[in-house]
């Protein structure tokens, strides 16, 4: 007769083993010890497991071990993830976004029985909480992190997978930028939809709707990832909300601004953003609280982002796709071809015109200026004297004879004066 399963181990037994390294001798825990920093154990407690980093003979490995005993169907889930990830690794050349991880039935020995946990691929980096603590405010550096989580999120709809619970420690960022996911338990691909998993995702990033009633499709990562999206681009522009509305266990958001959508002063700070993008995609977020699921927008509409200085992203990533300008309609009216202009004259100031000459018909000098020339050495500043000639007459030459007449007359008038004068 088989006797009831032994109660499932707490936390403080399994910190016990992995003190003690109570690993099997194959395999890839062989010879693992756990990693230590300043004389304490590196771990990371979660809510539904405690993830242990190991120093083992071909690297850093995590060792997620549970708090509550898993289901038969989370053992399925990560040996059909195992063959998933080799299909989409060969397929997308290398650029597998979740971490490899493999489910070890035997793995962590305690009390003489044996327990099943997850052995995973170490992915240094920052968490996605303590990137942004640390770079909020660095608009550049946020907006290209936007454009790479865009890209993550087309690459996991390209494949026709959801993570499940995308929040901001199962979002690691690796020292050139590449974003990596961990914690696979409640990944949906259509191989697992059979397979539901217990776990729904973080409140502070779940649509009520899902945390109520369990919906998993490969939709189910729009709400969480519209809910990154937004945090990461306000945080570029506003710093301040970091120490106004983060609390440890979320970015900004929590689920009491998702039960109450533009009611929270959240809602306010981010409908009053400076950024366009922030305040179009608080907008559809608005909309999202108050929808149902299913009409939370895709992600193509995330992918609009705001204009800013060129950045290249990493080699090997291709994050948006370029779309063309739309064709310059024709007018409505036809338009004549162009007329060359004339050549421009350059202008020259003008000058006022002189009056026509009149025609000077001589005369004989007033006797002032007789008595003016008898004087010897005397200056002349004599006016000349003209009268108009009638308009009829102006242009029309004297006759000859007038003139040779009058010019005869005046030398013997200025010979006679001379004579007198000596």
């Amino acid at each position: 007769m088989t006797g009831s399963p032994p109660p499932w181990p707490d936390v403080a037994a399994f910190d016990t083993a992995v003190q003690r390294a109570a690993f099997p001798r194959h395999g890839r825990l062989a010879g693992a010890v756990v990693e230590r920093r300043g004389g304490l154990m590196r771990r990371m407690e979660g809510a539904n497991a405690v993830a242990y980093v190991l120093r083992a003979s071909d690297g850093a490995l995590v060792l997620r071990c549970f708090k509550e005993r898993p289901t038969p169907a989370l053992r399925l889930r990560y040996e059909a993830l195992e063959k998933w990830a080799a299909r989409a690794d060969a397929d997308a050349e290398g650029s597998w976004v979740p971490a490899d991880a493999e489910w070890v039935e035997e793995a962590v020995r305690i009390d003489d029985h044996w327990w099943p946990a997850v052995v995973m691929e170490h992915v240094a980096g920052d968490s996605l909480r303590a990137h942004l603590e640390a770079r909020a405010g660095r608009r550049e550096e946020l907006t290209l992190l936007a454009d790479r989580w865009r890209g993550v999120l087309a690459w996991l709809d390209g494949l026709g997978m959801a993570h499940g619970d995308l929040q901001h420690d199962n979002v690691r960022i690796e020292e050139g930028g590449r974003i990596r996911l961990i914690d696979l338990d409640a990944v949906w691909t259509s191989e697992l939809s059979a397979e539901a998993p217990r776990e729904y995702g973080h409140p502070h990033f779940q649509h009520p709707e899902r945390l109520r009633d369990g919906h998993g499709d490969r939709t189910a990562d729009r709400f969480s990832a519209l809910v990154i999206q937004a945090s990461i681009l306000a945080l570029a522009v506003d710093p301040g909300l970091w120490d106004d509305f983060h609390n440890e266990d979320n970015l900004l958001f929590t689920a009491e601004d998702f039960a109450l959508p533009m009611a929270t002063p959240l809602w306010f700070r981010l409908a009053a953003s400076r950024s366009v993008e922030v305040r179009r995609l608080t907008a559809l977020l608005d909309g999202a609280c108050r929808g149902p699921l299913s009409e939370v927008p895709p992600f193509r509409e995330l992918d609009v982002p705001e204009p800013t200085a060129a950045s290249a992203p990493p080699a090997g990533w291709t994050l948006t796709t370029p779309v063309p300008a739309p064709p310059i309609a024709p007018p409505l009216v036809p338009v004549p071809p162009a007329v060359p202009a004339p050549p421009t004259i350059p202008v020259v100031p003008s000058v006022p015109s002189m009056p026509p000459v009149p025609t000077v018909v001589p005369e004989a000098p007033p006797p002032e200026a007789e008595d003016r020339a008898a004087a010897p050495g005397a200056e002349d500043r004599t006016i000349p004297f003209t009268r108009p000639v009638p308009e009829a007459r102006r242009g029309t030459p004297p006759a000859r004879p007038v003139l040779i007449g009058a010019g005869l007359a005046l030398l013997m008038l200025l010979a006679v004066l001379i004579g007198v004068v000596r």
